[in-house]
């Protein structure tokens, strides 16, 4: 069972090197504004038209530059539509993603809108995150086309570098459902990390390395909290202001997913200075998060800060060679490495499967350190019942009669009162048994063993099914070599031992030594 654990141990670090990839969204043919050129007016109290875009307070810029947060602002892009797009059936719509609400202008002709833009918060309703509006027939031209958007972001309490994150067109569709293509294989892995979440949480109330199963179970709670958090824009459409506790709850998660593999790392080796060591990983860590702009950079490093510090970590005792580093080691260099491989990728999708083989490889590190501990707690449970045994036999030769103790035999239908300090040991026959004393003499007693043995006093054990001893009269124990145990007696007999109970005589055999001594 121990080498299938510590196998399974070293084999789950290399679950990371696996080529799991989810499956990929099918492709949505979005029709791009030009991202590269678009014209920004501020807005005013009142507009109810799009400006001429060539007043003083107008400016040209990027897509992406465009700020909406705490802002009013009129923007006008151009998009090509090929005349594929048009000769289609299928409606059209315009897709809009961004922390805005939005009114949208199609060529000159107004098509819907997002929420109610406003020019403070009190005048302005919240849009979705991700919304899609409808264009009606016959507004759209092959060719170059005019898009115009009304923008506000009064509300929210996070600034992103990006606010705006999709302006496009193409066949309406739930925008929820095609986000949700890119988030549902991670899905998968919720079960690892409710199963976790469960295995390790009753583990932590059974008792069982309560604090190491404590922190596990908040490990998958993170995994599984951080997952829901990224797949919510996908499982339901909610307003923009909701966009900031999504991203920091992925941030929070993220980062309490880091902090925990630190402390499950520091309990795993034992760390002279504990409360120390967890403070050179969290500090680093807390202070490259809220120094981070990106709230993408601020998960990924709230993850991977505590995961480089504690690989560095058990990179040391690996080279000291201390039993189980080198797994560690292995296993959080690779999970490093892969984060920065794969990207901005990493935290949308395949993060989830890496955490769940982490969580496998942690599982089975727990299992092993779960069965060592009941390994020694019963051998712990077997050394207090042998000492035990031999202060019990101590106790009972410390304490001896006022006069010496006497057994009743019955010997040819005579009743008898013979001293058991003489007896040296007895041997069944039938419905005999056969009493031998030391100075030589042998006498027959009419009844069991197993009789006789209950009126013995503790000094008498019994060694094999047919042979009780006095250990007083010991001389020595000796093993043969199919495990079967004699004792010599001092009269110069010897008695089988059975191999079942050798470890009980022995243990009687150095309790008396250790009493006459």
């Amino acid at each position: 069972m121990r080498a299938l654990l510590r196998f399974t141990s070293l084999l789950l670090p290399f679950l990371f090197l696996l080529p799991i990839r989810p499956a990929e969204a099918q492709p949505q043919a979005l029709q791009w504004i030009d991202m590269a050129h678009v014209v920004t007016c501020p807005a005013k109290a009142g507009d109810t038209t799009p400006p001429d875009f060539s007043d003083a307070g107008c400016r040209r810029t990027s897509f992406q530059a465009v700020d909406t947060q705490h802002a009013s602002l009129w923007l006008k892009a151009s998009i090509t539509i090929p005349p594929a797009m048009l000769d289609q059936t299928a409606p059209l719509a315009l897709f809009v993603s961004g922390k805005a609400a939005s009114s949208a202008w199609v060529n000159g002709q107004r098509i819907g809108g997002n929420g109610r833009p406003g020019i403070d918060a009190g005048s302005e309703t919240p849009g979705r995150m991700d919304a899609v509006i409808p264009i009606p027939r016959g507004v759209l031209r092959a060719g170059t086309n005019e898009i115009v958007l009304e923008l506000s972001g009064h509300h929210g309490f996070i600034r992103l570098a990006n606010p705006l994150h999709l302006l496009a067109i193409g066949v309406h569709a739930d925008p929820a459902d095609l986000i949700l293509r890119s988030y549902w294989p991670s899905l998968i892995t919720a079960g690892v990390f409710l199963l976790g979440f469960l295995y390790f949480g009753i583990g932590a109330m059974r008792g069982r390395d309560r604090t190491g199963s404590f922190v596990l179970s908040l490990m998958s709670l993170f995994a599984v909290g951080q997952l829901l958090a990224e797949v919510s824009r996908g499982l339901f459409a909610y307003r923009y202001p909701l966009h900031d506790l999504r991203l920091v709850m992925i941030v929070m998660c993220s980062l309490g997913f880091g902090l925990c593999l630190a402390v499950h790392v520091i309990r795993r080796f034992r760390s002279p200075r504990p409360v120390r060591t967890f403070a050179v990983v969290a500090v680093p860590t807390l202070a490259a998060v809220l120094l981070v702009d990106s709230y993408d950079t601020k998960a990924m490093v709230a993850l991977l800060g505590p995961v480089l510090l504690c690989a560095i970590g058990t990179g040391l005792r690996s080279w000291r060679r201390e039993p189980g580093a080198l797994a560690y080691f292995v296993s959080l260099v690779a999970f490093a490495l892969l984060s920065f491989f794969f990207g901005g990728w990493f935290l949308d999708a395949l993060f989830f499967y890496f955490v769940a083989a982490l969580l496998l490889f942690l599982f089975a590190q727990q299992a092993s350190v779960l069965a060592r501990e009941q390994q020694l707690r019963i051998a712990l449970s077997s050394r207090a019942q042998q000492l035990q045994a031999a202060l019990d036999q101590a106790q009972a030769r410390s304490q001896p009669p006022a006069q010496p103790q006497k057994i009743r035999i019955i010997d040819t239908g005579k009743i008898e009162l013979v001293p058991v300090d003489q007896v040296t040991h007895c041997n069944g026959a039938g419905d005999y048994v056969e009493l031998n004393f030391a100075d030589g003499g042998k006498r027959l007693h009419s009844g069991s063993l197993n009789e006789l043995e209950a009126e013995l006093p503790p000094a008498f054990i019994r060694v094999h099914r047919s042979h009780i001893v006095n250990t007083a009269f010991v001389e020595s124990l000796q093993r043969d070599p199919s495990g079967v145990g004699r004792l010599r007696i001092t009269t110069g007999e010897s008695v089988p031992v059975s191999r079942r109970i050798m470890p009980a005589v022995r243990r009687a055999i150095g309790s008396a030594e250790a009493s006459a001594g």
